[in-house]
C-alpha cells in the first residue's frame, strides 16, 4: 500500500545555484498570484475578470548555522553590500526524505535576512530568517528522489544564550549583556517596468542596516551614561565619538566562536532605565540603543 503521509516539517532542502544550501526549519510564503482586473458589460450586472499581471511573492525561511556554504556566502555577500541575483529550489519530502513537489525561484535576491533575539536566559537552538524575493517561480514535481545535504553540527551548537557583544572602548562595561533584540538587514531595489505580463528587473538602490538594543545590568551603567551624556546630550557626534563593534556567537563551552559579525560608525541614541519595583529580587537593568552604518560577517565555522 502507498504510504500517503503528508510531508513533514523539516523535511526541506534548499539549493542555490544547483548546490545544496540548507535544510529548512520552516517555510512560509513563495506563491504566485494572479492579479485580476474587473470589467463591467455594457449595461448588464455582468462582470467580465481579467488576469493582468503575475506577483510573485517572497518565500521566507528559518535556517540553522549548519548552512551550506553557498547559502552562507550570499548572506555574507548581502551584508557587504554586494548585491547578488541567484536561482534557488526549495524541495519538500515526506517522513522517508523522498522529494515530493519543487518550487523554483529564478533570479530572486535575499531581500532581508533576520538575526533572532540572543537572550541569556533562553537555550533554545537559534535560526536565522532569510527572506527572498524571485522574478519568477515555477512548480515541479519533486520526482521521489531522496533529498541529500550536509549539515554541518554547528546548527545544533547555536543557541540563543550564547553569545558576546563588546564595543571598542566600552568592553568591561558589556560582560552583563542580558539581550540583544532581533535585528533585521533589508536590501531595497528599484524597479524596472517592462510592460504588461513581463516581470520587472530588480535593481540594488541601498541597504537599510539595523540599530542595535541592548539590555544590561545596572551595575554597568556609568560609562554608558557618560558616553550617553557626551555623544547625545553635549553633541559630540561626529565620527571620533563613533565606536567600532563585534558580536560573537558562540558554541555551549563558550570559548567557541561560531560567527562574528562587525559593526562599524556605532553611535548612541538612548539610555533607558527598565521599571522596577522597590523591594523586588529581580536584577535592575537599562536598555541601551545604538545606531550603526556598516555590518559584516567576518568569521564562520563550518567545521
Amino acid at each position: 500500500m502507498a504510504d500517503n503521509r503528508s510531508y513533514a516539517a523539516g523535511r526541506f532542502s534548499f539549493e542555490v545555484d544547483g548546490e545544496w544550501a540548507a535544510y529548512i526549519r520552516k517555510v512560509s510564503g513563495g506563491t504566485t498570484e494572479a492579479e485580476i482586473s474587473v470589467h463591467n458589460l455594457g449595461t448588464t450586472n455582468l462582470q467580465k475578470k481579467n488576469i493582468t499581471n503575475l506577483k510573485h511573492n517572497p518565500v521566507t525561511m528559518e535556517v540553522g548555522m549548519g548552512m551550506g556554504k553557498p547559502l552562507w556566502d550570499w548572506i555574507k555577500a548581502s551584508f557587504d553590500m554586494d548585491f547578488q541575483v541567484k536561482d534557488c529550489a526549495l524541495t519538500a519530502a515526506d517522513f522517508n526524505y523522498k522529494a515530493m513537489a519543487r518550487r523554483v525561484f529564478k533570479r530572486g535576491y535575499i531581500k532581508k535576512v533576520t538575526l533572532p533575539a540572543f537572550d541569556a536566559s533562553n537555550k533554545e537552538n537559534a535560526y536565522f530568517t532569510i527572506e527572498i524575493d524571485p522574478e519568477e517561480i515555477e512548480y515541479e514535481d519533486g520526482g521521489g528522489q531522496t533529498i541529500t545535504g550536509t549539515e554541518n553540527v554547528a546548527t545544533k551548537k547555536w543557541m540563543c544564550s550564547n553569545f558576546q557583544f563588546e564595543l571598542a572602548g566600552l568592553e568591561d562595561a558589556c560582560k552583563r549583556i542580558s539581550k540583544i533584540d532581533s535585528m533585521t538587514l533589508e536590501q531595497k531595489v528599484a524597479l524596472d517596468q517592462v510592460g504588461e505580463f513581463r516581470t520587472p528587473t530588480k535593481h540594488a538602490s541601498s541597504l537599510v542596516v539595523p540599530d542595535i538594543s541592548l539590555t544590561i545590568s545596572t551595575a554597568d551603567i556609568k560609562p554608558w551614561a557618560d558616553w550617553h551624556r557626551t555623544f547625545v546630550i553635549q553633541g559630540e557626534s561626529d565620527d571620533g565619538q563613533e565606536k567600532t563593534g563585534t558580536l560573537r556567537l558562540l558554541g555551549p563551552n563558550m570559548s567557541e566562536v561560531l560567527c562574528t559579525i562587525d559593526f562599524e560608525h556605532v553611535g548612541i541614541m538612548s539610555l533607558e532605565q527598565e521599571a522596577f519595583e522597590a523591594n523586588s529580587e529581580n536584577v535592575s537593568r537599562f536598555t541601551v540603543k545604538l545606531y550603526t552604518e556598516k555590518m559584516t560577517f567576518s568569521e564562520y565555522n563550518e567545521s
